[in-house]
């Protein structure tokens, strides 16, 4: 069955009703403070990917309560959300919480805007539905850096543990020669993964260059080899082609657990704790509607569970206590943990698009600016699940070494090795924090001309090359902006701080002109629009990067696993060090970015953390 818009609607409007009235349902979506429980064995705040799939593990056992605190609400099935065409439509919405990061003088003073998903499904529902992984050694530098048992071998069974895997049609596989490893997929998991049944005409002249260029092709970039170019998967339900999200794979199914509860439009304000002979345990949580409304608490039994992502756990913390002394000296909030490297560590994936028109009589610029074909499309799309806006984005995907799109790495590297690892770092970063970066900076560099480490992803959109710098240098913060909760956090995403991001990005729009060379990209005619031909020299090229350079919308890092002398927050169970009943299971743990879209390692991650606080660990 497919349910029109209001249809959606209407079912979406039943069910909340039923959540709320129904003797049966009665806590499982809960509206009112009052119908909480007084204590829940495991408080988790933040219902996103890494929050909802942690509790719908933990209660599994049906003898175990969980509550999940929800700061945004439950969608009602928009077709932006929904519909894999439209993705990337609930960004700026209500379900995003429109967040900026601060202006900054390496991107000719700009702000950037970084959306992040507030919602029941956190990024799941505003994502462009990439389901990709990094490499082997993306995992493998998180081992390396000290974080034993999470290695690529040690998350594999975790990535396949969430994941209902489809291979691709038979008719698209036979259009583009799409190859899959069964092996290192699940199907078992609640989460879709699946591959577009369209795509745009366009793509084959981009899969034609790439390999017009000598480029390696992986027989399925989820096996760990995810370096060269691959077809990817997307969190879609190929039965409908409709967005799976976290809150569709891992709460609706299971929401008449009565030991599982949900509230939602409630933001966490602080943690409650408490302190007996130097020992401070996390107890419970505040939370409030609003500024102005009042606040309520909640206890934890076992412990709270922090999945507010990467820039709200360090937040959180620090409004609690738990933090840099300084910073919290700063904000008139008194230190119950002096912990500084919350909200250190900051990573993003950088985000470039160097544009060309191109002459083709299919893009997706027709949904546009054709009417009545964009209409017979989504006529497509809802009675056989197929056609353009059965496609989120991101079908065909280079993830390249420097050595495969630059002759200028060994020149990078000589850079690279001969700088100081604290030279661009803030100037206030904690001691701890400049030893744990140094650590990773020496990683990075040993890598840099690796054959298998992705420096550059390149996604083909019908002329536009959109790059993403996938191993920044440059480290920015996260820090509370006051004492009071709802007053954003400041966020420095410090992007092109360190140099070596900065040329590393010129060297990609050069590649792009490179790949616009190939005879398969010069059959489509392109004429470069951005930045244009004219712009050659390194310096008009770096111009151009830091007026133009974003996000990719992927911040990791800031509560850090590692040691706590090398700027650790987390150890390796995810235990805040100096706090007990406290984890942090959703990407600021992340010590390194991946070469990848995040949500499929969000996803592991949060399974290994549900096994781990169920002291099932498989792969301890």
């Amino acid at each position: 069955m497919c349910l029109s818009y209001f249809g959606r609607l209407a079912l979406g409007a039943a069910l909340a009703s039923l959540a709320n009235a129904h003797p049966a349902f009665r806590g499982r979506i809960l509206s009112r403070d009052t119908d909480l429980l007084s204590s829940y064995d495991y408080v988790v705040v933040g219902g996103g990917a890494s929050g909802l799939t942690v509790a719908n593990r933990l209660t599994e056992d049906s003898n175990v309560t969980v509550l999940i605190i929800e700061a945004g609400e439950l969608d009602h099935g928009e077709d932006f959300i929904t519909i894999p065409g439209l993705a990337g439509g609930a960004i700026g919405t209500k379900y995003d919480w429109n967040l900026t990061y601060v202006a900054n003088p390496s991107l000719a003073n700009r702000s950037v805007s970084i959306p992040q998903g507030k919602i029941v499904g956190g990024g799941t529902k505003l994502n462009r539905m990439v389901f990709d992984r990094g490499s082997e050694l993306d995992y493998d530098r998180w081992e390396a850096l000290g974080n034993s048992g999470w290695g690529w071998s040690s998350l594999l069974p975790y990535f396949k543990k969430s994941e209902i895997f489809t291979p691709p049609n038979a008719d698209i596989v036979a259009e583009y020669n799409i190859t899959t490893d069964t092996s290192v997929h699940g199907t078992d998991g609640y989460v879709h993964s699946s591959y577009s049944p369209f795509i745009w005409p366009t793509m084959k002249n981009f899969v034609a260059a790439i390999a017009e260029l000598g480029i390696f092709t992986s027989v399925d970039g989820a096996s760990g080899n995810a370096y060269g170019a691959y077809f990817t998967q997307h969190s879609q339900n190929p039965a409908n082609a409709t967005r799976s999200s976290a809150r569709d794979a891992y709460y609706n199914n299971f929401v008449a657990r009565s030991n599982l509860h949900l509230i939602t439009s409630r933001q966490v304000t602080k943690l409650v704790t408490s302190s007996e002979n130097g020992s401070v345990t996390v107890t419970g949580v505040e939370f409030a509607e609003s500024s102005a409304s009042a606040r309520s608490t909640v206890s934890a039994n076992m412990e709270v569970i922090m999945a507010a992502g990467a820039l709200h756990t360090p937040q959180i913390l620090q409004l609690s206590g738990i933090g840099d002394s300084t910073l919290l000296s700063s904000i008139n909030v008194t230190t119950i943990v002096d912990l500084p490297a919350v909200g250190r560590n900051l990573q993003d994936h950088v985000l470039l698009a160097v544009v060309n028109s191109i002459t083709a009589p299919l893009t997706a610029a027709n949904l546009t600016s054709n009417a009545t074909y964009a209409a017979e499309m989504l006529a497509l799309y809802e009675s056989e699940y197929t056609g353009p806006y059965a496609c989120a984005t991101g079908d065909f995907l280079a993830f390249l070494p420097v050595s495969t799109y630059s002759t200028a790495g060994e020149a990078i590297y000589a850079e690279a090795t001969t700088q100081d690892s604290s030279t661009y770092l803030a100037s206030d970063t904690p001691s701890e924090v400049l030893i744990g970066y140094e650590a990773q900076f020496n990683l990075l560099n040993q890598d840099l001309l690796a054959d298998n480490s992705a420096m550059l992803e390149v996604l083909w959109d019908d002329g536009a090359y959109i790059l993403g710098l996938q191993h920044p240098y440059s480290r920015g913060y996260v820090k509370a902006a006051s004492s009071d909760p709802f007053t954003a956090p400041l966020l420095d995403s410090a992007f092109l701080h360190n140099p070596l991001d900065l040329a590393l990005l010129v060297e990609g729009v050069k590649f792009t002109r490179n790949i616009t060379r190939t005879s398969a990209i010069a059959a489509l005619s392109p004429v470069e629009i951005l930045p244009g031909a004219t712009v050659t020299t390194d310096a008009a090229l770096e111009d151009f990067v830091r007026s133009n350079a974003a996000t990719v919308y992927h911040p990791v890092g800031t509560c850090k696993m590692g040691a706590q002398a090398e700027g650790g927050v987390v150890d390796e169970e995810l235990k805040v060090y100096g706090v007990n009943g406290l984890r942090v299971v959703d990407a600021s743990i992340f010590p390194l970015l991946p070469a990848t879209h995040i949500q499929s390692t969000v996803y592991a991650v949060a399974e290994k953390a549900a096994n781990i606080i169920k002291g099932s660990d498989i792969t301890a």
